[in-house]
Formats: C-alpha cells, structure tokens, sequence
C-alpha cells in the first residue's frame, strides 16, 4: 500500500493525482476473501429486453483475520469489511483506502487516508 501527500484532488473524477509518495507497507501475501452466495431472481424487462437480476448477496464465510502478532491492522476491501460486519466479526483492525490516488492511466496506485472501520 502506498501513502502519498501533497496530492491534488480532482473533482471530476473524486480521486487524487499527483503527490509525493511518504510511505510504502509491504504486501503481507495474504489475501482475506468473504464467501458471497447469490441465487438467480426473477428477471425484468427494460424495452422489450429481458435482463436477468440475481438475488442479495448474503455472505457466509470468511477469512480469518491474521493475529495481531502477524499485524496490527490489515488493509483489506470494502466487499470485506461489509461480509465481517455482516457476521459479526470485529472489523477494528480493518483499514480500506479512504482517499485513492490515481496515475495518469486512471488505476489507483495508493492513498492519502486509510479508512478505519
């Protein structure tokens, strides 16, 4: 994860550009997934054109979060976090990126705020 500052925010697009890159944590390795079931709900029709619809996601699993031994946050995705609050689990070692920071090709290469959660 990268920690920028001194970025400009550009509210076309509601991200930031630019910056000097402070801080950069390493990538653990590990990857927390939620286990997301969904089913095939009745479709609807938009224009004579049939689009099907599934539905809920209803969460039933997921990753154990590593120790705070391993770490003392993690930085995981909102889909994540949403699944744990969802079953319960403690999210508050949980970070997401709170303010992402994009290069000149559109794809977010970091932050300026981490999201406690």
């Amino acid at each position: 994860m990268k920690i920028f500052r001194n970025c400009e925010y550009d509210e076309k697009i509601r991200k930031y550009r630019g910056g000097e890159l402070v801080l950069e944590i390493p990538y653990s390795g590990k990857l927390l997934n939620a286990t997301v079931v969904q089913s095939e709900a009745e479709s609807i029709e938009y224009n004579g054109v049939p689009i099907p619809t599934k539905s809920p996601q209803k969460f039933t699993d997921v990753d154990d979060i590593p120790s705070e031994e391993e770490c003392d946050f993690c930085v995981v995705s909102a889909l994540y976090v949403t699944a744990c609050k969802e079953l319960g689990v403690d999210t508050s070692r949980l970070l997401t990126i709170g303010a992402p920071v994009v290069n000149e090709e559109g794809y977010v290469v970091g932050t300026v705020a981490l999201n406690r959660n």
